[in-house]
């Protein structure tokens, strides 16, 4: 084994002798070597005598160099190397640093000179710890990412940095100047050239944290422009590259005031807004420093957590014990501090075609091998995803991956859609056919725009929360102020908190609570407006309503949920109303549904003509270009005209898109989309309206709150909270959504609830009601006792008769059920599934089916994603339960079924029950249900959890309780 040691420091010979007189501590050894590089393969010194693993070429040597000396007397700069037969090492104060290879030596270098090495090697596992990586005013280089993070920051900026400079050469220079600026924006023009360079395998995580690292971006973008202006000025093309307009933006860029602010993070005192008592403003200013620096904080440990939770999914591998062991994995799963099973993982995919979508994007379709229906993923239209080749047991390959994001899954659940950044011929990009794919999620505040915008809108609300310009003053000054704060607004006239004045035939459609939501909705002086919606009130649609009746006061509104399915849910709703709706956003994270309300849709209809009779123009000029190839003079002059053309095409998009935006009624968004500065740079908003707030972290809430003057929150806090991995971040508070916290405050003046249910049996929703909404939630008389029985063509069994209906699997004296206990996965997923349950699931099905009950009407779920694999595939068996779904709890949220069944899938003696427990969860999963609840499970398992036991006891009271076991009907109505 040889290792070689490159000195950073170089002192004279008399110095060395010095050191050498002195004895050294106890724990160093002198060596005085006449080389760089020597050799540790036979008789290692033995200070080096350590395990042998320590010797291994998989674990770099981790020395301190003191000092060294050469003949030449020349310093000889540091090097650091990130992975196997890589190390550093530090010396207290003054920092000396080695490059410590273990290996063949190849390609060493040899010098006279001597070494002070320390007493023992350090083994180094060359992993990299992400929540290291802090936030801060200096640029991280490579002691801090590694050389291969760096070389691909460099590289993408290296992109960014010619496209300036070739930009300028040719005119351009103009457009991209007002894309450009510090900060965030800075952040984002990036983000597509780093995209389109592979990560290096291994450090995705931290790639991912570093793309949003502003001084490091800023750092190396202006190193890479001074070399290619540089070299630009070499060959003629620029007189003195100083003088440059890229480089002139450059430099104001670095002096701008946000620029500064941003090293300095060090927010400007407001003072007397609103005609308020300086002490009063300053209170509420102080509760503004304080949540913002506090939910910053938390956004940072929650994105350390995120990227190592991503990197833990992109590095996993699936363990199994099954004798099988060719047998293909289709996915993984993952338990985070989440009280839920993650699938974001999905293993053998195969490319089938390519398109290219709105906007340009390349459009993949991945299809599992066989057309047979893809796992129970936890993927979305909008999530960012890596795409990376793998083998057949999910285990991906050396090669980078993509990045990229979900564009659609088919209805018919068999593909997938992936829009995938591809420049300059990526390569990578058509090695994806051919070849087993792997799609791996990429969380939330992983996506570097989305945390810095969640960021940026934390410091907008700390510097301009109570600027007398800013629309939304009268919100901010609402949820940070006190009680007094709030009455003295009231009194001199800023707010008013009552309900507004409602013409009978605009609610004779409505209850008394919707009424009195729409009233107070109406309210154009009512600052903040929480609706909490508990399942069946008719939340969305009295949204839609108030949208409508707002747009019909002259207001302008805009819209937000927190995903990209919901806000294409609300487009849905809003199309045939009869008002301009524009939704914005990437057009490949658009359904198809929708996408002719999209922005990019509604600019193409508009300019086709324009673009028509442009591309005629291109095409004669192209024609007279081939024609006069041999007079420069004129050739040049034709370019020059094509090159104009190109200029006409992006003024007349530009002022097509602000006109579009002007004009719209409603402009439907994601709360991170609303930070785009298309849309910040439109007019305020007089109305926000955000719906599912109840899933949506509170610093994504303040990007769409803070561009408008009042605004509408709607939910359920009893229903799905917002996805925090972080135990610290979610014990910390932001797991607590601005509509969960706005609703306690002032004694409860900003909040109205929605009271009388129409969707289920009173018998199921007397337990919801009981048990998360304090015994407020009513059942209309239309549906409190309707019944599967009451369907078309049902027959009448006892079980078309039973709104609740409890399938123990218990044995007498509570012992488990042969077959029916729990497993956990063999083939590596990580999930749990139970054979027993399935096959009563099965059986219950079809029950109902034989009753007349259409299999569209059943839905069947369960938390554990092994067990809707195996209940989907034992289905897919029977040709007449084709239409039932089986989907996971969480993926069913907001959709509803006539019937409904629940395999809880935990057996055992332990009565471990895991994320069963969670209340929020299984509000969900038994509200699904219109007119029949079944659920499966062993209660002597279950009932350990005392909430799930009162779920017992209450389906025993209103419901019926049957024994169950797997292989045969047994006595399940139909005889």
């Amino acid at each position: 084994m040889v290792m070689s040691v490159t000195a950073s420091r170089v002192v004279g010979i008399e110095r060395w002798r010095r050191m050498e007189s002195s004895p050294p501590p106890s724990a160093l050894r002198l060596l005085r070597l006449r080389q760089f590089e020597f050799n540790l393969s036979s008789s290692p010194p033995s200070f080096l005598r350590s395990s042998p693993s320590q010797l291994s070429c998989t674990f770099p040597l981790r020395c301190t160099v003191r000092n060294s000396i050469s003949d030449n007397k020349t310093k000889t700069r540091s090097k650091t190397a990130v992975g196997a037969g890589a190390g550093t090492a530090t010396k207290r104060g003054r920092r000396t640093t080695t490059t410590t290879t273990t290996g063949g030596g190849g390609g060493n270098t040899k010098r006279n000179g001597a070494v002070v090495v320390a007493g023992e090697a350090v083994v180094d596992d060359g992993a990299l710890n992400v929540p290291s990586l802090f936030q801060n005013g200096d640029p991280l280089g490579w002691r801090d990412l590694g050389r291969p993070v760096v070389k691909w920051i460099s590289q993408g900026m290296k992109a960014m940095a010619a496209e300036f400079a070739t930009a300028e050469l040719q005119g351009e220079f103009a457009e991209l100047k007002q894309r450009m600026g510090p900060g965030l924006t800075f952040v984002i023009q990036a983000q597509p050239y780093l995209n389109a360079i592979s990560m290096p395998s291994g450090l995705e995580s931290v790639c991912l944290k570093a793309c949003t690292h502003y001084p490091t971006l800023f750092d190396h973008f202006q190193r890479e422009l001074r070399d290619v202006l540089q070299q630009h000025q070499q060959k003629s093309l620029v007189e003195n590259w100083q003088k440059t307009e890229s480089w002139r933006l450059l430099k104001e860029l670095a002096r701008s005031a946000q620029h500064r602010a941003i090293a300095r993070k060090v927010p400007k005192a407001v003072h007397g807004v609103l005609g308020m008592e300086l002490e009063k403003v300053k209170a509420i200013q102080a509760r503004i420093d304080d949540f913002a620096e506090r939910m910053a904080n938390l956004l940072r440990v929650e994105r350390d957590s995120e990227l190592e939770f991503t990197q833990q999914e992109l590095d996993a591998v699936p363990t199994t014990d099954s004798s099988d062991s060719n047998k293909p994995i289709e996915f993984l799963v993952s338990h985070g501090q989440a009280e839920q099973e993650l699938c974001d993982t999905i293993c053998n995919l195969f490319a089938v075609s390519t398109f290219t979508g709105l906007g340009g994007m390349h459009l993949v379709q991945f299809k599992v091998e066989g057309n047979h229906r893809l796992p129970p993923t936890t993927l979305s239209p909008g999530d960012m995803v890596c795409v990376r080749t793998c083998d057949n047991r999910g285990a991906a390959g050396a090669a980078s991956g993509m990045q990229g994001f979900v564009n659609n899954l088919a209805e018919d659940g068999c593909s997938i859609t992936v829009a995938l950044e591809s420049r300059h011929g990526d390569p990578t990009f058509s090695k994806l056919f051919g070849k087993s794919v792997r799609i791996d999620r990429i969380h939330g505040l992983a996506d570097a725009v989305t945390y810095e915008r969640n960021c940026e809108a934390l410091m907008m609300l700390q510097k301009k929360g109570l600027h007398k310009n800013n629309p939304s003053i009268g919100i901010v000054a609402t949820l940070f102020g006190d009680r007094d704060d709030i009455t003295w607004l009231e009194d001199n006239k800023f707010t008013n908190w009552s309900e507004a004045e409602l013409s009978g035939n605009r609610v004779k459609n409505y209850d008394e609570a919707q009424r009195r939501a729409i009233a107070l909705g109406s309210n154009q002086k009512r600052p903040v407006l929480i609706v909490q919606g508990p399942p069946g009130t008719g939340k969305s649609g009295l949204l839609k309503d108030l949208i409508v009746l707002a747009v019909k006061q002259g207001e302008k509104v805009l819209v937000t949920a927190p995903t990209n399915a919901a806000v294409d849910n609300m487009v849905e709703k809003l199309s045939n109303v009869g008002i301009n709706i524009v939704r914005f956003g990437n057009p490949a994270r658009i359904s198809p549904a929708v996408v002719s309300k999209s922005l990019v849709e509604i600019v193409n209809i508009q300019l086709s003509g324009f673009r028509s009779e442009l591309e005629r123009k291109r095409a004669d000029l192209r024609k007279d270009l081939r024609q006069c190839l041999r007079d420069d003079s004129l050739a040049a002059g034709i370019r020059q005209l094509l090159k104009q053309l190109g200029k006409t095409l992006k003024k007349k998009e530009k002022e097509t898109v602000k006109e579009i935006l002007a004009n719209a009624q409603v402009v439907l968004t994601t709360n991170t989309g609303a930070a785009d500065p298309i849309i910040r740079r439109a007019d305020a908003f007089d109305l926000v309206v955000i719906d599912e707030a109840g899933q949506a972290i509170e610093p994504s809430c303040w990007i769409p709150i803070l561009q408008g003057k009042r605004c509408i929150l709607a939910g359920d806090q009893c229903q799905l909270a917002p996805v925090i991995l972080s135990r610290k971040a979610l014990e910390g508070g932001l797991g607590v959504s601005l509509l969960e916290r706005a609703a306690g405050l002032h004694d409860g003046i900003l909040a109205t609830k929605l009271t009388t249910q129409y969707r289920m049996n009173d018998a199921i929703s007397s337990w919801a009601s009981k048990e998360m909404y304090g015994g407020l939630l009513k059942s209309s008389d239309r549906v409190a006792s309707h019944l599967l029985v009451d369907s078309p063509f049902v027959q009448p069994t006892w079980i078309t008769q039973c709104p609740l209906l409890l399938l123990d699997t218990r044995m007498p004296y509570g012992s488990l059920s042969s077959g029916c206990e729990e497993h956990l996965d063999l083939a590596g997923t990580g999930s749990f599934y139970n054979e027993g349950e399935a096959d009563i699931v099965v059986q219950h099905v079809l029950s109902l089916i034989y009753a007349g009950v259409s299999p569209k009407a059943i839905a069947v779920q369960s938390p554990y994603v092994a067990q809707v694999q195996l209940l989907r595939d034992s289905l897919d068996e029977i040709p007449l339960a084709n239409g039932v779904e089986v989907a996971t709890i969480d993926s069913f949220q907001g959709r509803e079924a006539d019937a409904v069944i629940i395999s809880m899938v935990r057996s055992n003696n332990l009565g471990a029950v895991g994320f069963l427990g969670d209340s929020r969860r299984m509000n969900v999963a038994i509200t699904r249900a219109r007119k029949h609840v079944a659920v499966v499970c062993d209660s002597s398992t279950i009932c350990h959890n005392t909430f799930l036991a009162r779920l017992l006891r209450h389906i025993r009271y209103f419901g019926r309780v049957k024994h169950a076991e797997p292989g045969g009907f047994g006595d399940l109505g139909l005889e």
